[in-house]
């Protein structure tokens, strides 16, 4: 039998559970981060205002010290929005939904354990959903797009025969998988590297804003405007995490690399159930670690 030049299923195709839970972290993350970011500027515009004066006729009112204030009232307004939106909390269930979701798909479309070949296509079919069921407890999810969660996609995928599932799950899940994490750590560390040098820049203007405050050259406080800026950057690279995400995505790619070159064809259906389980388990691995390391939890539910 000749190769496919193409996998019966990818994640394209992953099922709508999936598509919602991957929709809902990627917009609760960004406006968590958006929160975050906009929180970090309006305590660098206190600390900016703070360092001048600006006063206008013989009111006696500094300008400059009502901005500050207004903008760390602002500041603290965010924060408490923050706090009371969890979007943080919402965006590590929706992302633990979707991967949770993606590695059941994966597996009953390729018949990975618990959905091996020999099990009936109902009953496998009404444990996959049970499942799902699982996971939807307590899930934050507003959106709901229609479509069934198991898609013709993945009964087509696993109505083959096992030699198209094996190519399938190689070329569609492990070979994209260490493209994902190779490219994303790459471009983590790129973002790492970049915000680390400007975190160094801010330190070295400090030491020039520090010299002219000792020298006398200006009365405004340069010092403590460059001082929140790095504390400022400071604070974004330990929310990103990014250079953690890169040696963790790195890492990754590498184990799965691994269990990419254990494909063998000549597995029969027992082993290449067990197989599949033991590839989703070394996948699913750097997600419980992301989730663990930002919130102490181990979270992924066992699927």
């Amino acid at each position: 039998m000749t190769e496919p030049t193409s996998p019966l299923f990818t994640w394209h195709q992953l099922p709508p559970f999936f598509q919602d839970a991957d929709a809902s972290a990627i917009k609760v993350r960004r406006r968590y981060f958006g929160q975050l970011r906009l929180s970090l500027i309006l305590l660098f515009v206190a600390a900016a205002s703070g360092a001048a004066s600006l006063k206008f006729g013989n009111t006696g009112v500094d300008w400059a010290g009502v901005l500050a204030a207004l903008a760390f009232l602002a500041s603290l307004v965010v924060r408490f929005y923050i706090e009371q939106q969890q979007d943080e909390n919402r965006w590590y269930e929706s992302r633990t939904a979707a991967e949770s979701c993606k590695t059941l798909a994966w597996r009953y479309a390729v018949c990975g354990d618990p959905f091996p070949e020999s099990m009936p296509t109902a009953e496998a079919r009404q444990l996959y959903i049970q499942r799902l069921r699982e996971l939807s407890r307590n899930l934050r999810i507003v959106d709901v797009s229609s479509g069934n969660d198991v898609n013709e996609d993945m009964e087509r995928c696993r109505a083959a025969d096992k030699a198209q599932r094996i190519d399938t799950y190689r070329i569609g899940r492990l070979t994209e998988q260490v493209d994902w994490y190779s490219k994303t750590a790459a471009l983590r560390d790129r973002q790492s590297r970049t915000w680390r040098a400007i975190g160094l820049v801010g330190e070295l203007v400090g030491v020039g804003a520090g010299a002219l405050k000792a020298s006398g050259v200006t009365s405004i406080d340069l010092l403590g405007v460059v001082s929140a800026a790095v504390a400022g950057i400071t604070a974004w690279l330990h929310a990103k995490q990014l250079h953690t995400e890169a040696s963790s995505y790195s890492l990754t790619a590498r184990e799965i690399r691994h269990v990419l070159s254990l494909v063998d064809k000549d597995m029969d259906g027992e082993q290449w159930a067990e197989f599949v389980a033991g590839a989703e388990e070394t996948i699913s691995k750097e997600h419980t670690l992301w989730s663990s390391g930002r919130t102490g939890r181990v979270p992924l539910k066992d699927v």
